[in-house]
């Protein structure tokens, strides 16, 4: 978001305050002091400049820290070259709604928070920005990710496991018919994929893939893991039909190679380290900037707030505010 746009939101936000206060405190005030009272206490009056000082001094400093952050963000991902595609911004407003509950459920809580579908859009983006600059500043080497691995080794923990192909049909006249076909040496694969009703695996030639007991039904599991790779059961029925396996592999329980999880290691590593990258290189960055502030009253308040205020925050839906 341009700094014009962020002033604009927020002299749209202070016009509604002041309309407000205008509208319910202004009615005893005289034509001519209408033109600068905003409200009468008893005997006393608010003026028009009183108020406008009180709000840019309260409220100025942390919204120019905001507007500088993201006018930072916006600079660095120019440079590096970075930037969120629609097709991102289409899969993170989606993420925003599951988040919700519904589209409706979204709408109703931006409205709740006085946040536009544009500015939280925008929100979003900044937040995209900023994880991919921080993303692209960890240096994170193969030793450290071997660690991880080590020191974490349990969650990376298989039990025994098998894989298998299934064949899922209604009846037990049509699961000895296709057994019949297979034993005159049909192709699993291809009658799975034209005959079984299992939409999980059906486009797949019925390819269960590698998986342990919980994973399935109870009679599906202990017929499986009884058998030998290559073998094809005789049908039986399971709790949504009758079924047919063929079984490919079988595994006994052990630790999953690093190779194997490497990325997913790395990528927890990452995540980690987020909050803490986000803290560091808004710290920079506000370090290495060239601020000036020409607003004296400003100054030095703001200034102090970009030596101590948090990085911006991730855009989240939770916690809702509660209406005003």
């Amino acid at each position: 978001m341009t700094g014009d746009r962020i002033l604009r939101r927020t002299i749209r936000a202070l016009a509604a305050t002041l309309m407000v206060l205008t509208i319910t405190a202004l009615a005893s005030c005289t034509p001519s002091e209408q033109t600068q009272v905003v409200a009468r206490v008893n005997d006393q009056t608010i003026t028009f400049d009183e108020f406008v000082t009180e709000l840019r001094l309260r409220h100025g400093p942390p919204e120019l820290v905001s507007m500088i952050d993201q006018l930072l963000i916006e600079q660095a991902a120019a440079a590096d070259g970075i930037h969120v595609t629609e097709d991102e911004m289409r899969l993170r407003w989606e993420r925003a709604i599951a988040e919700a509950g519904s589209e409706a459920d979204l709408k109703a809580i931006l409205e709740q928070r006085n946040t536009t579908s544009e500015e939280y859009r925008e929100q979003l983006r900044i937040g995209l920005l900023l994880d991919r600059i921080v993303r692209a500043s960890l240096d994170i080497d193969e030793q450290e990710i071997r660690d991880f691995y080590d020191e974490h080794a349990d969650d990376y923990q298989l039990g025994e496991r098998v894989k298998a192909r299934m064949i899922l049909v209604a009846s037990q006249e049509n699961a000895e018919t296709i057994a019949e076909a297979l034993e005159a040496g049909g192709d699993f694969a291809g009658l799975a994929q034209a005959l079984s009703i299992d939409p999980a695996t059906k486009d797949e030639g019925g390819d269960m893939g590698w998986f342990e007991r919980r994973d399935y039904a109870e009679v599906i599991a202990q017929r499986a893991f009884a058998m030998e790779p290559g073998e094809i059961s005789e049908p039986f029925e399971a709790p949504d039909g009758w079924v047919i396996l063929k079984v490919e592999g079988h595994q006994e329980a052990g630790l999953r190679p690093f190779d194997e999880v490497r990325d997913e290691v790395r990528s927890r590593i990452v995540r980690a380290k987020l909050p803490s990258a986000r803290r560091d290189w808004t710290a920079e960055a506000r370090a290495n900037a060239a601020v000036q502030i020409a607003d004296a009253q400003l100054r030095e308040t703001t200034l102090s707030l970009l030596e101590d205020a948090p990085p911006p925050d991730p855009p989240s839906l939770m916690p809702v505010p509660p209406p005003m």
